[in-house]
């Protein structure tokens, strides 16, 4: 007799696949699980990446989504985190053509998904600054936002995004060239920021533990330009914390 593991493997295999026999249900019966497993996996992914989903359209979608499937099948419970591999699949599935910019495209959204379920710190005001004493401040760090992800990619996929937020979208001249920025939890909403390079590499010096100073040399910014970023944190809210 096969244990409830066996069984349960059983079951989940036939629902992905209709050659594999299932111990559990009769074929009929199984039929209509499996069509439900099916629909809900790939409007979660719609919903997840809509995006994507509006650049290639249904159909292909519906392919997309199916090869997912079989190559990253769902193992949470929580639907959230279907999508957690797709831009892998995406790389690799497009590699090579004239779509690879789709894999990058997907990171952003994912990246998106991940911000609105991270934490929400009360953020920290520029105000704060003004109890520190001036030969402190290199030395200070700048925890930021848990929902802060910082994100580069050799394509415009940050206008891609940008573009797609209207009804009526046009293609995104791909010759632009590489775009960066960064996702954000802002008052339980998920945002896309477009960042220069410079920014960029600051905040991630910064999220990576460095000092102020340390993170300024890294990113070779100059007084004007550390003004500048330092005005867009506490504007931002993106500082949760401040220590030595």
């Amino acid at each position: 007799m096969a244990s409830l593991r066996e069984l349960q493997r059983s079951f989940a295999a036939a629902l992905r696949d209709p050659a594999v026999a299932c111990a559990v249900l009769p074929p009929a019966n199984l039929a209509v699980y499996r069509n439900n497993a099916s629909i809900t996996f790939r409007e979660t992914l719609e919903r997840t990446f809509p995006v994507v989903h509006r650049r290639v359209g249904e159909d292909y979608f519906r392919q997309l989504a199916a090869h997912y499937r079989q190559r990253f099948p769902s193992r949470h419970g929580d639907l959230h985190w279907v999508g957690r591999d797709f831009a892998t699949f995406l790389h690799e599935h497009l590699a090579g053509t004239d779509y690879a910019w789709l894999a990058d495209l997907a990171q952003l959204e994912w990246l998106r998904t991940e911000s609105a379920v991270a934490a929400e710190l009360r953020p920290i005001g520029a105000e704060a600054l003004a109890s520190i004493a001036p030969e402190a401040l290199e030395r200070l760090k700048f925890g930021l936002q848990p929902s802060v992800r910082l994100f580069s990619s050799p394509f415009p996929v940050f206008s891609v995004w940008e573009a797609n937020q209207a009804e009526i979208a046009p293609p995104v001249d791909q010759s632009m060239g590489p775009e960066a920025g960064m996702t954000l939890q802002r008052r339980g909403f998920p945002e896309v920021r477009k960042l220069d390079a410079a920014a960029v590499s600051f905040l991630s010096s910064l999220q990576s533990g460095f000092t102020l100073g340390d993170a300024v040399s890294s990113a070779g910014l100059d007084g004007q330009a550390l003004t500048r970023l330092l005005a867009m944190l506490f504007a931002e809210e993106l500082v949760g914390s401040l220590g030595e």
